[in-house]
C-alpha cells in the first residue's frame, strides 16, 4: 500500500509540476495576439503568422493542461446525482468510468504517437504561406495523452482503495 501512494503521490506531482509550467504558455500566446493586434490596427501592417503560431500555441495548452484539469476534477461531469452519492458509491462509479477511460485514452496515445512520429521524421509544417513546423506541436499530443493516462491511473487506483476500504489512500 505505501508504494502505491508513493506512485500516486509521484503522479500527481509531476501532473501538478507540467500543469503550472504549461500554463506559462498562455503569456507567449497573448504577446503574440496582443502584437498582431497592434501591428494590423495601429501601424496597418498584419502578419501572417501570428495566427497560426497563437493557434499552435493554444492547441499545445489545452492539451497538456488536460491531466492537471483531472487532477484537480476540473473536467465536466454530471452532478445531478453523482454529488448526493457517498464518496464510496462515487468512487465506485469513477472506478468502472476509468475503465472506458483507459480504452480511449489508449487507442488515443497510439494514433497520436504514431502521427507525431510521422510529422516528426517528415520533419512536417504547416501548409500556410509562412509554414511554420507543426511537428512540435504534434509531438506535443502523446506527451499530453501520457500525461491524462498517468494520472486517470492515479486516480482509478486512489478510487479503488476508497471503494474497497472506504476511505482514501493517502488521507
Amino acid at each position: 500500500m505505501q508504494k502505491l501512494a508513493l506512485t500516486i503521490h509521484s503522479i500527481e506531482r509531476l501532473n501538478e509540476w507540467s500543469g503550472r509550467i504549461v500554463g506559462y504558455l498562455v503569456l507567449p500566446m497573448m504577446g503574440v495576439l496582443l502584437y498582431e493586434i497592434t501591428s494590423r490596427y495601429v501601424f496597418h501592417s498584419p502578419t501572417i503568422w501570428a495566427h497560426e503560431t497563437s493557434q499552435l500555441l493554444y492547441g499545445s495548452y489545452c492539451m497538456l493542461v488536460g491531466a492537471y484539469a483531472l487532477l484537480y476534477g476540473a473536467h465536466v461531469k454530471m452532478d445531478l446525482f453523482y454529488a448526493r452519492w457517498s464518496r464510496r458509491t462515487q468512487a465506485i462509479v469513477d472506478s468502472f468510468t476509468a475503465l472506458l477511460t483507459f480504452f480511449w485514452l489508449t487507442i488515443f496515445l497510439w494514433q497520436a504517437s504514431e502521427n507525431a512520429w510521422v510529422a516528426l521524421l517528415l520533419q512536417e509544417t504547416s501548409p500556410s504561406a509562412w509554414a511554420p513546423p507543426v511537428w512540435i506541436y504534434k509531438l506535443s499530443f502523446p506527451i499530453a495523452v501520457l500525461l491524462l493516462l498517468l494520472q486517470a491511473i492515479a486516480q482509478f487506483s486512489r478510487n479503488v482503495v476508497v471503494a474497497l476500504h472506504g476511505k482514501d489512500l493517502l488521507a
